[in-house]
């Protein structure tokens, strides 16, 4: 294919974002990004899901604007602004008709997915078989990020026996509702209360995991399950809530090189070759 390829990208948190910052850096054409119409990202400051709350959402420099569907998009690539849209993945799907579809939420129970749904369908992350659900998947752990399969499935995420994977990170302890007063960037003391969990029999105190900033910070009110990440906290100094992580960099690389790829025809999946 040696015309522009149209890129629609599943979710708009914190990795999805990160790979259509690379994207447009590279000069692709991304369509817009696809999420739902209650986005559940905790680091809200890098990710381009918050538009769908605040109407507009700025990371980087790049304005993502939030839409009820795929019609006003030709307004936002006017104004070179990347669309969120929160219709029904279906309507985008038959409107934008995108060459490549990029399945980027990182979610413990994703969506279903399928190779019909555009020349390229890659998924990231755990979850999915490459051969099967998507033409190919790409490693999101840590040791392997940015690998391509071409079969198979992505290794899930293993927590250390040590509990020290989740010294920043703070999880519901039940289901219920979530309510903070916290903004991002507050610092807390490790022990302090970030928010409380709203359960149908207990109010529980939710403390922090450690002493230091809030990076990532689920939106107040949100109905949450057991085990869902309600806060991100990190105490380096040079880090803030609107610093992209590295891995988001390293995934968004790793998806512009391989967009480039199938784009010049050094990529040959079993169902489609590029025209």
């Amino acid at each position: 294919m040696t015309q522009q390829p149209r890129i629609l990208v599943r979710g708009a948190g914190e990795m999805a974002t990160g790979i259509a910052l690379r994207l447009k850096a590279a000069g692709f054409r991304l369509l817009a990004l696809q999420e739902r119409a209650r986005p559940t990202a905790v680091r809200r400051g890098v990710s381009f899901s918050e538009a769908v709350h605040e109407g507009v959402w700025r990371v980087q420099g790049l304005t993502a604007r939030h839409l009820p569907g795929p019609q006003g998009c030709s307004a936002c690539w006017r104004n070179d602004e990347i669309p969120v849209l929160t219709c029904p993945e279906t309507e985008s799907l038959a409107v934008l008709r995108p060459d490549i579809f990029i399945e980027a939420t990182l979610r413990k129970r994703p969506a279903p997915l399928g190779r019909e749904l555009a020349a390229l369908v890659l998924a990231l992350g755990p979850g999915f078989t490459a051969g099967c659900d998507a033409h190919l998947v790409m490693e999101t752990h840590p040791d392997l990020c940015g690998r391509i399969l071409s079969s198979g499935q992505a290794l899930a995420p293993q927590r250390p026996a040590d509990g020290q994977a989740d010294r920043r990170h703070l999880y519901a302890p039940g289901d219920g509702l979530f309510r903070t007063a916290a903004r991002l960037g507050d610092r807390y003391e490790r022990g302090q209360p970030v928010g409380f969990l709203h359960t149908a029999t207990d109010t529980l105190a939710l403390p922090a995991p450690m002493t230091g900033m809030l990076r990532g910070l689920l939106r107040d009110k949100t109905p949450v399950r057991r085990g869902v990440k309600l806060a991100d906290m990190d105490d380096r100094p040079h880090i803030t809530p609107y610093t992209p992580s590295t891995r988001a960099a390293t995934l968004g690389q790793a998806v512009a090189r391989l967009v480039r790829q199938w784009q010049q025809g050094e990529l040959h999946d079993p169902d489609r070759s590029p025209a």
